[in-house]
C-alpha cells in the first residue's frame, strides 16, 4: 500500500511538473533567436532536396531570390508547394509533406500549433511587411465615414492584430486592461465612427476591396494582390513577435538542412538582396538580427 501512495505522488509530481511546463511555453509568444550552435547534427544521411510550403505574397520571392541561392552552394534543391489559406502550410508540414513553410509570424504559428497540437517550431525570424488599411474608395485614415464597412481577416490572430491596427489608426479604442494579442470584438469600447467589422479569410481582402469601404490585410497578401503598402490609409509598426518565421518540424531540429538555412539568413548574401535601396524588400520592416549588425 505504502509503494502505491508512493508512486502516485510520483505520478502526480511529474504532471504537475509537465503542465507548468506547457503552461509557460504557451504563455510565452515570441521564441529566442537561434544561433548555429544550437544545433547538434543528427547521425542520420541528410536530405539535399528540400521542399517549401509558401503562399501568396513576397515571402515566396524572399526564399527564392535571398536563401536559395546560398543553399543551392551548399548543395541543396528546392521544389515549392503552394497554398491559398493560411491553415494548410502547417497541417502540411505536420503531416511530412513538406520540410519547412515561410508565411507566417510567431504568434500565428504559436496560437496554430497549440490549438491543433502540432509539434512545429519557428527557426528563424525573416524581413517582414506590415498589415495595412487600404481603400478604393478613401484617401486617408481621416476619410472613413460614419458606418462604414472594414473587412478583416477572420482567423483570431490576425483579427486581433487587425484590431490593433484600426486602434492606432485611431478608428477604435480597445480595453487597456486585456490582453491585445487575443482582442475579440467585445473588447472595443469606443467606435466613434461605428465601423462594421466584416470577418473573411486573410487571402480574399484584396478581392473585396472593392465591395467593402476598407479592408485591414496582411502585407503578403496586399503585396501579392498588387497593392502598394506605401499608398495604405495606414501601415502596422510591427511588434517583434509579428515578424514573420521559417518553421520546421520540431522533430527536425537537429538535422543539416536547418543548420544550413540558418547560416545562409545569416550571411552577407543575404544581407545584400534585403538591403538593396533598389530592390523590392527596402520597405520592410527589418528582424532584430539584422538591426543588430546596422
Amino acid at each position: 500500500m505504502y509503494g502505491g501512495i508512493v508512486m502516485k505522488s510520483i505520478v502526480f509530481a511529474v504532471l504537475f511538473v509537465l503542465a507548468f511546463l506547457l503552461s509557460s511555453c504557451m504563455q510565452s509568444e515570441l521564441l529566442p533567436l537561434p544561433v548555429v550552435d544550437d544545433y547538434e547534427l543528427s547521425p542520420i544521411v541528410e536530405k539535399k532536396h528540400l521542399r517549401v510550403g509558401v503562399v501568396s505574397g513576397p515571402y515566396w520571392d524572399m526564399f527564392i531570390e535571398a536563401v536559395l541561392p546560398g543553399l543551392a552552394e551548399k548543395g541543396y534543391t528546392a521544389a515549392f508547394s503552394y497554398y491559398y489559406d493560411y491553415t494548410s502550410p502547417n497541417f502540411a508540414l505536420a503531416r511530412n509533406e513538406i520540410d519547412l513553410n515561410i508565411f507566417q509570424h510567431y504568434v500565428y504559428l504559436n496560437t496554430f500549433k497549440f490549438d491543433y497540437d502540432l509539434a512545429l517550431t519557428a527557426i528563424m525570424e525573416i524581413p517582414t511587411v506590415s498589415m495595412g488599411v487600404f481603400s478604393n474608395k478613401y484617401i486617408n485614415i481621416e476619410d472613413i465615414e460614419r458606418g462604414a464597412n472594414v473587412a478583416v481577416p477572420n482567423d483570431a490572430s490576425n483579427f486581433a492584430r487587425a484590431l490593433r491596427v484600426l486602434e492606432a489608426a485611431n478608428v477604435i479604442t480597445l480595453d487597456p486592461f486585456i490582453d491585445k494579442l487575443r482582442a475579440t470584438e467585445a473588447d472595443i469600447i469606443s467606435n466613434p465612427l461605428e465601423i462594421q467589422l466584416m470577418p473573411y479569410e486573410a487571402h480574399r481582402l484584396v478581392e473585396l476591396l472593392d465591395l467593402y469601404d476598407a479592408a485591414v490585410i496582411n502585407g503578403n497578401f496586399a503585396v501579392s494582390g498588387g497593392l502598394n503598402p506605401a499608398e495604405s490609409l495606414y501601415r502596422e509598426i510591427l511588434e517583434f513577435n509579428y515578424m514573420n518565421v521559417i518553421a520546421v518540424r520540431t522533430e527536425d531540429l537537429k538535422l543539416q538542412f536547418v543548420r544550413d538555412i540558418i547560416e545562409v539568413i545569416y550571411s552577407e548574401s543575404f544581407r545584400n538582396v534585403i538591403t538593396d535601396p533598389y530592390g523590392k524588400y527596402t520597405g520592410f520592416q527589418q528582424p532584430r538580427w539584422l538591426l543588430s549588425k546596422d
